[in-house]
């Protein structure tokens, strides 16, 4: 159990893994630039930088970077970086990707590619992992970026992923809890049916070493005193790994509360891909962009 991403930093640093090979697609952007030269700072990333070499390197000099061990690769201005980074991935030429000056749409379409690209399952997601004040560990979220409305199959892929992002993080047994506004069924209330199919999935087996329960609503899988003032009777009540929500404008609209909040972190990546892929919003934080690259370290 994680209480913050410090102890992450540590964790990974106990496992003597060397840096991973960040490639930043689109890499003329200050932000990008400045979290992945921290990330080489505290010694889990090599920048591979693909975007103009000549305004990149102008950047780089700018930002006094220059004596770090980096690789710039060329990119013209009527390229799409991302086909060139998909391409070093191939090439064994890297380990993870990094969203810089880019399009999200424009970053998928190489990796997305059926013939050329890096999605061997035919299934990409988000996973965020929270910082968040008054939570006693580091908390995952399901796709807040991706998937619009999932289907309950879709709902069983996500926590597949999330499970197994978490389990390469150390989580031997992850907890996923499946938010809903109550923790009832109703028919009137699609996403609490499928909460409750899910939980009978994880009674079966069929997410291994896993726990799903569900429905269960926010403040009952964040906080034991809910749970005992509400009769509300699982162990696994308040010290759930992960909320999955019902569809990605719940984890959108909860994401951005809490990062309202300058205490509270938010790290995300894309998972499910042949590599894990660092995908934040334009306005996250420096840390929320360091503790990403940090994440997909630790997933690749």
């Amino acid at each position: 159990m994680y209480k913050k991403f410090e102890e992450l930093i540590n964790t990974r640093l106990n496992r003597s893994r060397s840096p991973k090979r960040a490639v930043v697609a689109g890499a003329n952007e200050d932000h990008v630039l400045e979290a992945v030269f921290l990330a080489q700072e505290k010694g889990f990333a090599t920048p591979v930088l693909v975007g103009d070499k000549e305004k990149v390197k102008d950047m780089i000099q700018r930002m006094n970077y220059l004596n770090r061990d980096y690789e710039i690769v060329h990119c013209e201005i009527d390229e799409n970086p991302s086909e060139i980074a998909v391409k070093l991935i191939h090439e064994g030429k890297g380990d993870f990707i990094v969203k810089g000056k880019i399009e999200t749409k424009n970053l998928l379409r190489p990796i997305l590619n059926k013939e050329t690209g890096l999605n061997k399952k035919g299934f990409i997601t988000h996973f965020g992992l929270m910082q968040l004040k008054g939570y006693h560990k580091l908390l995952a979220i399901s796709d807040c970026a991706v998937i619009p409305y999932p289907t309950l199959e879709d709902k069983k892929k996500i926590i597949n992923e999330g499970m197994e992002a978490l389990r390469k993080l150390g989580y031997e047994k992850p907890v996923v809890g499946a938010l809903c506004a109550v923790e009832t069924v109703s028919e009137k209330m699609p996403e609490t049916v499928d909460a409750q199919r899910l939980q009978e999935m994880s009674l079966s087996g069929e997410f291994g070493d896993g726990v799903v329960i569900g429905p269960i609503s926010y403040d009952l899988a964040t906080r034991k005193e809910s749970a005992k003032i509400k009769g509300y009777d699982s162990p696994y009540a308040g010290d759930v790994d992960m909320l999955l929500v019902p569809q990605l404008v719940t984890g959108n609209v909860m994401s951005k509360i809490w990062s309202a909040d300058p205490d509270n972190i938010m790290a995300g990546c894309l998972v499910g891909a042949d590599i894990p892929i660092v995908l934040t919003s334009r306005s996250a934080s420096m840390n929320e962009k360091l503790y990403s690259i940090l994440l997909c370290n630790m997933l690749s």
